[in-house]
């Protein structure tokens, strides 16, 4: 039995062709679905378990090729509807009006992503040369059993993991100050690794692309003695998308 699976909602005076295979497997052809002023992007699927890892890469694959010439809002993974008039009389009918004005919205912006990553060691050595206050702790401590010093480490690693938390607030505000001012809204999500510093996405209009990545290519070249930089894009608008679509399951 097959469903409709569902990647992204595009205006429908978009044309958008996209060669990259669906979910499924590598003979999945990607089509649209139209609906008043709106297109769903869609393709055939078994009903049953989705492969998580090669389906996802399969569900963002299409979106991102989709969003390299078309604003796209992109729809949550694992998203299938009965058949095409079930797509359009559950999903796309009820909302068509609010998703028309999103997408007038975000027309010609894209997602950049920005994350910065420690080398761990290296930033617990900056951290302790930075500190007085924990280098005399630490090396009190160096050599002697941890019985015996027990209270004093404990001190020391909150006093670390201090040190740890400004170093990301202040180099988080430092990439928002260079790169925010080009953007059209930006957000800074909390670290979600130990050697995460910052991650960072921005909605930014297509003609400033290339002022945008210029202004990365500075960043990097400026914190590339403390941090590793990874630039991703351009995306679908995934940060920026309202719950009408991102939510829908």
């Amino acid at each position: 039995m097959t469903g409709v699976y569902l990647y992204g909602i595009a205006s429908a005076s978009e044309r958008i062709d996209v060669e990259a295979p669906g979910v499924g497997g590598p003979d999945t052809a990607v089509r649209r679905v139209v609906h008043g002023e709106l297109a769903a992007l869609v393709s055939e699927v078994e009903i049953g378990p989705l492969t998580a890892a090669r389906d996802l890469r399969a569900h963002w694959r299409v979106l991102e090729e989709a969003a390299s010439s078309a604003t796209v809002l992109p729809v949550r993974f694992g998203t299938i509807l009965e058949n095409d008039d079930a797509l359009v009389a559950e999903f796309m009918a009820p909302r068509h009006d609010r998703l028309v004005a999103q997408l007038a919205e975000l027309s010609g912006k894209v997602q950049l992503n920005v994350k910065c990553f420690y080398d761990e060691d290296k930033l617990l050595r900056n951290v302790v040369r930075g500190s007085p206050a924990i280098a005399r702790l630490n090396e009190r401590v160096r050599g002697k059993p941890e019985a015996a010093t027990y209270y004093e480490r404990i001190q020391l690693g909150e006093l670390v993991a201090g040190e740890v938390e400004q170093t990301r607030v202040r180099d988080a505000a430092l990439v928002m100050e260079r790169l925010e001012p080009l953007a059209v809204a930006a957000r800074n999500e909390a670290p979600n690794t130990s050697d995460s510093a910052v991650n960072a996405a921005f909605l930014v209009e297509r003609a400033k692309l290339d002022e945008f990545s210029a202004a990365v290519t500075a960043l990097t070249s400026e914190v590339e003695d403390r941090m590793r930089l990874r630039y991703i894009g351009p995306l679908p608008p995934y940060s920026f998308a309202e719950e009408e679509t991102a939510a829908w399951a």
